[in-house]
């Protein structure tokens, strides 16, 4: 049985072609549902969907035709993607996000019905108030990925996954594997403004860091903290300019000045100290889990990573875990 996922995000489209637990064949077009929305229609969108979808299955030895069941999850469930879902409201467990998956025809895509994982939100729209805006939040693609993390870690007991990406996803599980909410940070887009669109750039030559200086990274974390965060990033420039700071110490250093604020996103909401003392299981590209490990650790908190197998296909693999729930596979 050869089983399709279909991962949407914001600038990017990435499918893979799965039997069993193994990916057969991958691939990703540059179409997300930004440029639906840019553009004002979705026929690129659709366009980019179709030829991953065709490209994974010609990459994996078969065709379309022979995918037996469509998964997908992320963007392509908002108002911009392919099918339009209503995020499903937290707390939610696995087996209710599985049951709230809505199965529509896309024929433009596939002549197979298409499974879509809906996104969730922390609560209601109408629960919302000026009063209680800071607690609402949501999430579509993550809660995939969650759920594929949740059957690879399988959690004893509290557990916040740490999903970096152009907006940092924070997503709190509690010990009966029940989403609670989730926390979204603008850290990855803060990050690529600030290193190529500032008077930070060439401090850090326009680059992100390929290698992780902790002692960089840590003096960052602890200026934004002291210097508040906008004070802390334009001392990036200052450690170039009289510190002799290198471009990867200035990198790191930038790094840390964001994370660190990212950190007070979590500590300062109201139930933190429900979550203490969660493991925290992180996400990502090397650079970026050394550098939650590091800050993460200096915090007192427990924290495990995930491995690049893990990683791979994420989203694809807990959209899966999902249709086993559902009864699909």
């Amino acid at each position: 049985m050869y089983v399709a996922t279909i991962d949407g995000g914001t600038t990017n489209t990435r499918a893979c072609i799965w039997r069993g637990q193994c990916i057969l064949g991958e691939a990703s077009e540059a179409v997300g549902v930004c440029d639906a929305v840019i553009d004002g229609i979705k026929s690129g969108l659709v366009r980019a969907v179709r030829q991953a979808l065709r490209t994974a299955a010609f990459r994996a030895g078969i065709s379309v035709s022979e995918i037996s069941l469509i998964l997908a999850a992320g963007m392509l469930t908002s108002s911009a993607g392919l099918k339009e879902i209503p995020h499903a409201a937290a707390p939610i467990g696995l087996d209710e996000l599985a049951n709230a998956m809505v199965c529509a025809s896309i024929p433009e895509v596939a002549s197979q019905p298409i499974w879509f994982v809906p996104g969730v939100k922390n609560m209601e729209d109408n629960a919302v108030t000026a009063e209680n805006a800071a607690m609402m939040d949501m999430m579509r693609g993550e809660e995939a990925e969650t759920a594929g993390l949740i059957s690879y870690i399988q959690p004893r007991g509290k557990a916040i996954f740490v999903l970096p990406g152009s907006h940092n996803k924070y997503v709190l599980v509690d010990e009966k594997q029940t989403i609670q909410k989730c926390i979204t940070t603008l850290a990855g887009e803060t990050l690529r403004a600030l290193t190529f669109d500032t008077i930070l750039a060439d401090t850090v030559c326009r680059s992100f860091a390929a290698e992780f200086d902790e002692e960089a990274f840590l003096q960052g974390a602890e200026d934004g903290m002291e210097h508040g965060f906008l004070h802390a990033a334009f001392m990036t420039r200052i450690r170039g300019m009289f510190c002799r700071y290198t471009p990867l110490q200035a990198q790191n250093y930038l790094l840390g000045v964001v994370l660190a604020d990212d950190m007070q996103a979590l500590v300062s909401a109201e139930d933190w100290p429900q979550w203490r003392d969660a493991l925290f299981v992180v996400t990502g590209k090397p650079v970026m889990k050394n550098a939650y490990v590091s800050l993460l650790k200096r915090r007192g908190q427990a924290v495990v990573t995930t491995t690049d197998a893990q990683q791979r296909g994420l989203s694809g693999y807990g959209a899966m875990e999902l249709a086993r729930r559902r009864g699909l596979l």
